[in-house]
């Protein structure tokens, strides 16, 4: 469990007339004095509340609640000289049991007639503000940091805010952790009414009630807004209806002259075309009879080119019989009889066959006529099927306004031999049905979509409410996870500093306590305790190098004791000391007495004269020593090719015996050492020793053959090379006593290094062994560093409730998107179905339409009959009408037959004649006879080229008159050309004005505009009167600038259309162009009729969701979410009251008075209203469960508030808005009301009014007045999590107590922990009840703009002046 969080310290940064200043807690207790204008009430205000929360308003700032100084005044005061001020404000908190720290605060930058700037600030890595991190930019020129370098600055170690509503929600999670945003609101008001001054104002339980019912949280903005934006959409609906509805009105009024002029522009158009076609019929009635004339006239020159040839075969019969009588030959008569008669009954025979055929001809004749009757006869029967089929069509049209069929009727019956298309009626009915079908499907559509809808608010109901449970449990898991990591990085500061070899450098603490905080699911501890694992490898590396350097140590002086001792051993065996020899050498030597060589080592060879002193003969032999004769092999001067000659590798330095004498030599110093007294030997050495020169300083050796000498100060020559020694140098080796001393000297000297080694290697075993504890030390508090595991617990618990409620709002989000979408689609199917349901002329409902359907197919089946019936009529009609064409065949051909027959009758007559001609010719027997028929023949011939030449002109008169016929016909035909294409042009005219659909057509539409045109003028003559085009084109024009005002938002014009049609013709006396309204309806050009449809449709949709928004507010918003709020409020208002009734009477007081709480209910305003008891019992329940009747009584309760809110805002005084006005009507602390009761010792509990009150005393009084204050303060506490401080703030604390009971209300503070920041004017706060408080006496003389701050402590016995803020 975390140590609770105390206030530590409060500081100002540049505000008001604070430069700098700190104010340090003792225990979370602090009192600020000072005499009124000092300053002590600005600067407690400054802190708390504001500081919890953020919130700057004046009326906040002020403990009266005033108004008049904003914080910018306190930035920037009237007559500072300054442009802008930028200032903070902090506070810190301190765990009680540990180093944790926690800053919160504001920054705020004032510019002179400019918004005030506001940032808000927390600090969670441990930092302390004045220590780790600055305020300013640079502490020695104290200029105060913008908000983007205090973010900077902050880092990962906190956040940097910029809305009021995020630091107040970051400070409820870092301190206080209330499962709600609006308990810890409700906390800030009750301190915020606690702070007031009033109470040593007004002392008396009344205020106490005020307070506790002012300091309940009131529905917030966001508990209000759906109610009040339902309210504002209807009355923004009622007002769009009431403009939608006079729009509507002046565009009926337009409407009623625009359709007049319509009607005429179309009459006269469809006039005019139907003229034209009058006009074509009269010029193809003309071309008819043209055409009659043109055939009479052909036909009567055909007969007058036949009678012509008749005048030409007679006269060249004539002519063969007045030959034939001019020669009057009677054989060649009798041929010509005999051929005569051959072709007489050749043409007889053609008669008969011509008889024949018109004797079958007649047959069929009579044959056809009786079939002929015989079909009329079927056909008046397939009739009556007809009308059998009509009436029963009625009747299944009965409840179906499908006007066609009247038409379809009434046009069967008037042209009942006439051709009829059912293809316009089955596209009218197919186009009804479909839009009879459609209907039926938009209906079935609209109810799955109010189904669907339905279902999906149902569902969003069920997200939302487990989204708000998911919301409050999310809460709750993230306190669990910040008191997680509160209380790790508090276990974290403990283990750190119970450490005795790992610890960490504040800078990593307050890295980890980043980290710590910024902790996540998912997130790798390891990184955290990595942060650590630096300190601990150095640490460990420290060790481990001191251990390596003991154990290296310990190793190396190791082999230096052995070595020493080796060396010992050595020199105890050794019987004369060598001087040192490298390999080479001693390789050398060895091969030498392989190969048999002699030689005699020279110092072995040599011993001091005893003449020398110890100076003179270390100075010798150190000579001697650096010449590199000391230890020089003697060999014989044979061995010399020899010994020059050995292999590569080896080297020494050899003396041989053939050398030089000099005169003054070393055997004046060196003596053979020749135990044996041999000559020989001695001989060879002296020999050699006399080679090389020796000589004092006085003396110089003489002659140039001496190139190796040594003087008496030790300086030698070999050869060209001169040298001088150390002089420090003691001889060891010449001479066999020197060797002995040396030899035991070094056994001395090491035997020192043995011991002293030994010491060593003790001493570095015993660190090493303490290294190794201080390493299993560290290794062990490694692996105390605070484990993870109920952080991991409560990291994975918060973010899984986290990711379920990011599903949630996911699944909300869609749902509302879902929601939204059903709701457009409803509406648009909703318009769709009225819009399809005023097409089809049927009521909006499913079974019509189910019914209407039905009847429809029936009808279409009846229709399918109809045309069955009719089709095997109009075959009857077909075969009737093909027997009559068959009919005139039979008499055309009857015709031709019997014009062949005429023809072969007269062939046969002629012949006949000829025949009798001949036969006369042939009776003829005398001249006379033959003379008179000749003369005939003559005269005959003379008259007949004359009526020929008659036959000729009258051929070509008929001729002339055929010409003069096909010139009318052609001009005829022009005129016709013309007139046919005026009336195609003129049909485009009557046409496009059909097509704009501007007339209501009550007649059969059909593709046939001649037809269409026709019944435009039936339908429309006689209803204008003596009026005009121009007449209503007038009327329109006043119309619509009288209206015009109420359509402004639709951007309605006056345009012309087909004014093209003007252009190049004055043909007609009216205008062919016409006047257009158009409009712009939701941003898209309409038509005048579209825009009045669509704003119909508009007005009778905000009609309906005006009525399902009433049902909304009242029954989904005011009955069900803000009911649920305002019992939530209550529920929560009573378990508080149930608290500070819990601690009232835990608490013992020296009286023995006993104080408790009641929250009584009110009784209504009104008949309409609720009494609170019953409104109260009513919002208890869930509105799923609520009868209807409650539910009514509920809404009619909430219905009446909303008409007091309506009145009062109605009120042109009242300068509250609407939503004000709400808030207060539905504010539920105005429904009960707060009543203290008292109870001393063997007294009834009874309510403590003003007048009981003033009989208690002074000190019944006091606690009359704050423990139930107190109580309420920590009821409200009790929500908060258990590390969580109790900061209260008093202003003028105690005042209207007396001295006597100060000291016990001082008692109750610290009783109840609270952290308390309070000021007095008098107070000193140094009473036995606080154990510790810090005291600061604020001075401010003569209004002065600085404030002086004088420090104090009471430590619980005495108070004391201190210099300087400090830690305590």
């Amino acid at each position: 469990m975390n140590s609770k969080w105390q206030i530590h310290r409060v500081g100002l940064v540049d505000f008001w007339y604070y430069d700098e200043e700190e104010f340090y807690f003792l225990d979370g207790r602090m009192l600020l004095r000072g005499a009124n204008g000092s300053g002590k009430s600005v600067t407690m205000q400054s802190f708390i509340p504001l500081l919890l929360d953020g919130n700057m308003r004046p009326e906040r700032l002020d403990p009266f609640g005033s108004r008049a100084r904003k914080m910018e005044n306190y930035l920037l005061e009237e007559g500072d000289g300054r442009e802008e001020r930028t200032g903070y404000l902090y506070m810190e908190m301190k765990r009680t049991e540990s180093d944790g720290y926690l800053t919160l605060g504001i920054g705020m930058r004032a510019r002179r007639n400019k918004k005030m700037e506001s940032w808000y600030f927390c600090i969670t890595d441990g930092r302390r503000i004045g220590q780790d991190l600055y305020l300013y930019k640079d502490p020695h020129n104290k200029i105060t940091c913008t908000r983007q370098e205090l973010k900077n600055r902050i880092g990962d170690g906190g956040k940097v805010m910029d809305t009021q509503g995020e630091y107040a929600a970051c400070v409820n999670r870092l301190l206080f952790g209330f499962e709600t945003q609006e308990e810890y609101r409700e906390l800030l008001e009750l301190l915020i009414q606690l702070r007031t001054p009033k109470l040593s104002k007004d002392f008396k339980p009344t205020v106490i009630n005020e307070i506790l019912s002012s300091s309940l949280q009131t529905l917030s903005e966001d508990d209000l807004r759906p109610m009040s934006e339902a309210i504002e959409n209807m009355d923004s609906l009622k007002t769009n209806l009431d403009t939608l509805s006079d729009s509507v009105r002046a565009a009926k009024q337009i409407e009623r002259v625009y359709d007049q002029y319509n009607q005429i522009v179309l009459y006269d158009k469809a006039l005019l075309f139907s003229k034209s076609i009058q006009e074509c019929r009269e010029f193809e009635k003309t071309a008819e009879d043209l055409e009659r004339r043109i055939a009479e006239g052909r036909e009567k020159l055909l007969k007058e080119e036949q009678h012509y040839q008749e005048l030409r075969q007679e006269e060249q019969v004539l002519t063969q019989e007045r030959e034939s009588l001019a020669s009057s030959d009677a054989a060649r008569l009798k041929e010509q009889e005999v051929k005569t008669v051959s072709e007489s009954e050749e043409q007889r025979r053609v008669v008969q066959e011509k008889e024949r055929q018109e004797s079958d001809k007649k047959e069929k004749q009579l044959d056809t006529e009786q079939r002929i009757k015989e079909q009329s006869d079927r056909n008046e029967v397939i009739w009556d099927e007809i009308d059998d089929t009509l009436e029963e069509m009625e009747a299944v049209m009965e409840d179906v306004s499908f006007d066609e069929f009247t038409f379809l009727k009434k046009e069967l019956c008037e042209t009942k031999d006439q051709v009829y298309s059912f293809q316009a009626h089955n596209q009218l009915l197919d186009a009804y049905m479909q839009k009879v079908d459609a209907g039926k499907t938009v209906l079935m559509e609209e109810k799955n979509c109010q189904e669907k809808y339905d279902r999906f608010l149902k569902e969003l109901d069920e997200h939302l409410e487990e989204r708000n449970r998911a919301e409050k449990e999310l809460l709750q898991y993230e306190n669990l996870l910040h008191e997680t990591k509160a209380e790790l990085t508090e276990d974290i500061y403990r283990w750190e500093s119970k450490n005795q070899e790992l610890h960490l450098e504040p800078e990593t603490m307050q890295e980890i306590s980043r980290r710590v905080e910024a902790y996540q699911m998912g997130m790798d501890y390891s990184e955290i305790r990595d942060l650590a694992k630096q300190s601990f490898y150095q640490k460990e590396r420290e060790l481990a190098d001191g251990k390596n350097q003991a154990q290296q140590m310990v190793k190396e002086i190791g082999k230096k004791a052995g070595e020493a001792k080796a060396e010992l051993e050595q020199w105890q065996k050794q019987k004369d000391p060598e001087p040192e020899q490298p390999d080479a050498v001693r390789e050398n030597r060895r091969i030498l007495q392989e190969k048999g060589i002699p030689y005699l080592q020279f110092y072995k060879t040599i011993d001091f004269d005893r003449s020398l002193t110890e100076e003179q003969m270390s100075r010798l032999e150190e000579a001697l020593l650096q010449m590199g004769i000391l230890d020089a092999l003697i060999v014989p001067a044979d061995y010399r090719e020899q010994v020059l000659e050995l292999d590569p590798g080896i080297c020494d330095r050899y003396i041989f015996s053939d050398v030089t004498r000099v005169q003054k030599n070393l055997t004046e110093v060196l003596e053979v050492d020749n135990g044996e007294n041999d000559i020989l030997f001695y001989q060879k050495i002296s020999r050699v020793l006399s080679a090389i020169g020796y000589a004092d300083d006085e003396e110089r050796i003489e002659g140039e053959n001496c190139n190796s000498w040594i003087d008496q100060d030790g300086n030698y020559r070999l050869g060209v090379l001169e040298g001088t020694i150390t002089k420090r140098y003691e001889a060891r080796f010449i001479g066999v006593r020197a060797r002995e001393n040396y030899r035991r000297q070094k056994i001395e000297e090491v035997e020192i290094i043995c011991r002293e080694l030994e010491e060593e290697i003790g001493r570095w075993k015993e660190l090493l062994d303490y290294t190794s504890q201080r390493e299993e030390m560290l290794q062990s508090e490694w692996k105390a560093f605070p484990c993870d595991q109920d952080l991991k617990v409560a990291a994975k618990s918060y973010a899984q409730r986290e990711y379920t409620l990011e599903l949630l709002g996911e699944q909300i989000q869609k749902q509302k998107e879902r929601v939204e979408q059903e709701r457009k689609q409803l509406d648009e199917v909703r318009l769709q179905a009225r819009k399809i349901c005023d097409k089809c002329y049927l009521p909006a409902r499913l079974d019509v339409f189910d019914k209407a359907l039905e009847a429809l197919h029936s009808y279409k089946e009846n229709l399918m009959k109809l045309q069955i019936i009719h089709g095997n009529y109009r075959n009857g009609i077909r075969e009737v009408e093909s027997k009559k064409e068959y009919l005139e065949e039979i008499n055309q051909d009857l015709d031709d037959i019997r014009y062949d027959l005429n023809r072969a009758v007269q062939r046969v007559r002629e012949s006949e004649g000829i025949l009798v001609s001949i036969r006369k010719q042939l009776e003829l027997t005398d001249y006379d006879q033959i003379r008179e028929r000749l003369d005939y023949c003559i005269g005959r011939l003379a008259v007949l080229p004359t009526e020929r030449e008659t036959s000729i002109k009258h051929q070509s008169d008929l001729k002339n008159e055929e010409k003069v016929l096909r010139k009318e016909r052609t001009k005829n035909e022009i005129s016709g050309i013309k007139a046919s294409d005026r009336r195609q042009w003129l049909e485009k005219v009557f046409e496009a004005e059909y097509r704009l659909g501007y007339v209501e057509r009550r007649f059969v539409i059909t593709d046939d505009m001649e037809d269409q045109a026709a019944k435009v003028c039936s339908m429309l003559a006689g209803s204008f009167g003596s009026k005009k085009q121009s007449d209503l084109f007038a009327s329109l024009q006043e119309a619509y600038h009288q209206n015009r005002g109420y359509l402004l938002e639709y951007q309605i014009t006056m345009q012309t259309l087909f004014e093209e049609l003007d252009e190049g013709t004055s043909v007609f006396d009216i205008s062919l162009k016409r006047i257009d309204i158009s409009a712009k309806y939701r941003g898209t050009a309409v038509k005048f009729k579209e825009l009045i449809a669509g704003m119909s449709e508009d007005a009778e949709e905000l009609k309906r969701l005006l009525s399902d928004r009433d049902r909304e507010l009242f029954e989904d918003i005011l009955a069900n979410t803000i009911s649920k709020k305002i019992r939530g409020k209550i529920q929560s208002s009573k378990r508080w009251v149930e608290k500070m009734n819990a601690l009232m009477e835990s608490m013992q007081t020296s009286s023995g008075l006993k104080l408790s709480l009641r929250w009584r209910n009110k009784r209504a305003d009104s008949e309409d209203q609720l009494d609170t008891k019953a409104l109260v019992e009513l919002l208890q329940k869930d509105v799923e469960i609520m009868r209807e009747e409650e539910v009514e009584k509920l809404s009619r309760h909430f219905r009446s508030k909303i008409e007091e809110a309506r009145k009062i805002a109605g009120d042109t005084e009242s300068a509250q808005s609407f939503h004000a006005i709400m808030r207060e009507v539905l504010d539920y602390r105005k429904w009960f009301e707060f009543q203290l009761e008292s109870q001393k010792t063997g007294e009834k509990k009874k309510e403590l009014t003003d007048r009981v009150f003033f009989t208690f005393s002074g000190g019944e009084k006091a606690m009359a007045m704050y423990v139930p204050l107190f109580s309420a303060v920590v009821a409200k506490y009790a929500g908060a999590r258990g590390d969580a401080p109790k900061l209260i703030s008093l202003d003028e604390a105690f005042a209207g107590v007396d001295e006597m009971n100060i000291r016990d209300m001082f008692r109750l503070m610290v009783e109840f922990e609270f952290n308390f920041m309070i000021n007095s004017q008098i107070l000193w706060g140094d009473y036995d009840t606080v154990p510790g408080i810090a005291i600061y006496q604020l001075v401010r003389p003569e209004n002065a703009k600085y404030v002086t701050v004088i420090r104090y402590v009471w430590n619980g016995k005495r108070k004391i002046m201190v210099e300087k803020a400090n830690e305590n």
